[in-house]
């Protein structure tokens, strides 16, 4: 008895393993979704009374939508912050939304001064995304309200009760949150190198489609080492002597993370050329397989961190390894040897980083980042014309406003989804705003079919609260990931609502839609025509602090001269800045073609910039291999000349009487360099190439668009 009691304890301990320590969308939408149910359930049963139960779970939702902090100390001060914040806004909607004139000077000081409060830091954004929405479920129910301080008391009950759930969690695994970005990291470095491999051989048809992507997914890749950052700053925040070791250790992973980033993202040479070059496919092949298996391991390195359980090496990684060098061998007299035998040496340390990680990550130094705290902005700064934060409080009040004066003037009585729309769809730029959009509508549109069909399929009372709370853990699982599928579920959660509150769910769907096209187009209109920030205005601006980015990062590696903190600190800037212009090129693509002006010249700078990146990155990893000798050093510091020019032309600050000569210069580079790589002890003179081969085709662009921009008269 006794042994399959504990096979019966065995297999739920592997099952929650499985499907909630290694998913955190899964753990995410079970704390939302158990919170919810042990609010509605029993209001249902013990007080027959849908809108307590409703009002309570709404409570819920945005707590849970503007919860930030990773550390239990943390996540108690934010809770607390918010279910304060909660109370006063609903309090002021309840008691001014009978006047109108009164409550329209509210709401624009109110949706103001929360924007900018949400500036300040991580924490405070969170928050007051959450009041925000409490804003717009007090106007929803305020019909169904006998008094005004129903609901602000009912939305800190769900808001407290979730809090309870979540921080009791978060206690019984402080570190947990953590865990998971991190994990989240490696995922998508594992995701980026298993792309990469696709490139092995290239296949030119789809490599421009296959760069896209793993530009796309170097971005998440970059943003998600911030958010790491942002995490651990909270961590060395809150920690004392007795847990700052362990947080240490949480660094070092991180640290770990980064240099496994550079090696993946750097670029040895072209992958087209390589595959012209090198006759032999299988080698070619070969390493594409190695780059599959190591994109696998990140994902057991990944997971090992989500289920505390040990990594295991994959023993196929030393198998694949031995038999690529013993192809790579075969090429010995090749002219492409040399560059294939860094690329292997480079994959050679990703897999010694996952198999040696402990050992490896033991050498960092991480006792500097002990004082270290979260990021924040002073107010006093945001509240200037020219921060896009001042912008985006100003457009958002705007399209709140404009909503509310149509449900005014029409007289809509569930008007204020006009304003939860324009809450939702409403983002920094216009290209976001503009994806966001179809996917709202997109989303709804499929929700109410959806909805209303399990409405009739569902009628009973039971039916109701198993579509609600099948919805809600739904709409959580896929927020982060997809949000068209989000929408649709998030709509079949209001449909049930609106059933439980007055049995009227099917017939206030097609007032949702109407409302969510007017939100969405106020929305829409508003970031279009008020105070735009088209992206052709950023990427000069974006495209210099990249260039100089670069240029610290290329000096870092080859002078010698820092420190490793400033070091990994000058990379991750020249990847977090690479990262922001190739976003502003993307969402320029979206822009009115009116605004896209220099497109062609922003598309090759930006691919250039990035090119360039890739193969500093190369440079840097090789860095420790050998030391540089005299003549590969001075013609680093000839590359750094070239990259400084390019950034006095973009500020309008270069000598053009200095631009023939160095452009003459650079021309007679690639016969300097071929001189270098015959002696042989200038062993890294071919990444020199690639770094200068760029640099000039940077020059040779950038003085086309600064010329350009002349010819136009800008």
């Amino acid at each position: 008895m006794s042994t399959r009691i504990n096979s019966i304890k065995r297999s739920i301990i592997d099952f929650w393993i499985n499907v909630f320590w290694r998913n955190p969308y899964h753990l995410w939408a079970l704390k939302v979704t158990a919170s919810i149910a042990f609010l509605l359930i029993p209001a249902e049963l013990l007080f027959h009374n849908s809108f307590i139960g409703t009002t309570m779970a709404l409570g819920v939702v945005a707590m849970a939508l503007g919860e930030t902090d990773v550390h239990p100390r943390g996540r108690i001060k934010s809770a607390s912050i918010a279910i304060i914040l909660f109370f006063i806004v609903s309090s002021l909607v309840g008691l001014f939304l009978p006047f109108p004139p009164l409550f329209a000077v509210i709401l624009c000081l109110l949706t103001f001064s929360l924007i900018l409060a949400g500036g300040t830091n991580a924490r405070m954004q969170g928050i007051t995304f959450g009041a925000m929405l409490i804003f717009v479920y007090t106007m929803m129910g305020a019909g169904n309200s006998e008094r005004w301080f129903y609901q602000p008391v009912l939305y800190t009950i769900g808001a407290t009760s979730y809090s309870v759930v979540s921080i009791l969690l978060l206690h019984y695994r402080p570190y947990r949150l953590l865990k998971e970005q991190l994990a989240r990291g490696f995922h998508y470095l594992a995701e980026y190198i298993d792309l990469k491999a696709s490139l092995f051989p290239s296949n030119p048809q789809v490599q421009m489609k296959v760069r896209n992507q793993l530009a796309q997914k170097n971005i998440e890749l970059a943003q998600q080492i911030e958010t790491c950052k942002n995490n651990l700053y909270s961590y060395s925040a809150e920690s004392n002597k007795e847990t700052r070791p362990l947080v240490n250790d949480y660094y070092k992973k991180w640290f770990l993370l980064q240099e496994m980033q550079e090696r993946a993202i750097s670029s040895h040479e072209q992958y087209d050329l390589l595959t012209r070059e090198v006759d032999n496919r299988e080698l070619l092949e070969g390493f594409g397989q190695l780059m599959r298996e190591l994109g696998k391991a990140m994902h057991l390195y990944g997971d090992s961190l989500l289920t505390d359980q040990p990594y295991r090496h994959p023993l196929s990684l030393g198998w694949t390894l031995s038999a690529l060098y013993k192809l790579l061998e075969q090429e010995r007299d090749a002219p492409h040897y040399h560059t294939l035998s860094l690329l292997i040496r480079n994959l050679t340390g990703l897999e010694k980083n996952l198999r040696e990680q402990e050992t490896l990550s033991a050498k960092i130094d991480v006792t500097v980042f002990n004082s270290r705290k979260p990021e924040r902005t002073a107010f006093a700064e945001l509240f200037k014309a020219a921060h896009p934060r001042f912008k985006f409080a100003v457009r958002l009040t705007l399209s709140w406003l404009l909503g509310y004066g149509i449900m005014q003037l029409f007289h809509f009585e569930k008007g204020a989804w006009i304003l939860l729309t324009s809450l939702i769809v409403f983002q920094q730029t216009y290209s976001a705003t503009r994806i966001r959009l179809f996917h709202r509508v997109f989303g709804t549109l499929l929700g109410v079919i959806l909805g209303v069909t399990l409405a009739h399929l569902l009628p009973t009372l039971a039916g109701q609260i198993l579509l609600l709370i099948f919805s809600i853990y739904l709409f959580f699982f896929w927020l982060k990931k997809n949000y068209v599928v989000a929408a649709i579920f998030i709509t079949t959660y209001v449909l049930a609502s609106f059933n439980l509150l007055s049995d009227q769910g099917i017939a206030v769907m097609y007032p949702r839609i109407m409302d969510t096209l007017i939100g969405g187009a106020i929305a829409f209109l508003v970031v279009r025509f008020v105070w735009p920030d088209w992206q052709y205005r950023q990427l000069p601006k974006l495209l210099l602090n990249a260039v100089m980015k670069n240029k610290r990062y290329f000096e870092s590696i080859y002078e010698g001269t820092i420190t490793e903190e400033d070091y990994l600190h000058n990379r991750r800037t020249a990847y977090n800045a690479d990262n922001a212009l190739t976003s502003a090129w993307k969402g320029m693509r979206l822009e009115p073609k009116s605004t896209r002006q220099y497109q062609d010249s922003a598309f090759g700078l930006t691919n250039l910039n990035h090119a360039l990146l890739s193969y500093i990155s190369a440079f840097g990893i090789h860095k420790h291999a050998e030391y540089l000798t005299p003549e590969e050093r001075e013609f680093c510091r000839d590359v750094s000349v070239v990259l400084h020019y390019v950034t006095e032309l973009l500020t309008g600050s270069a000598d053009e009487s200095q631009l023939g000569p160095l452009l003459q210069k650079a021309n007679r580079w690639e016969e300097s360099l071929e001189e270098l790589q015959q002696v042989e002890v200038n062993k890294r003179a071919g990444l020199i190439y690639n770094i200068a081969h760029v640099s000039r085709e940077l020059l040779v662009e950038t003085t086309s668009l600064v010329q350009q921009g002349k010819g136009d008269g800008k």
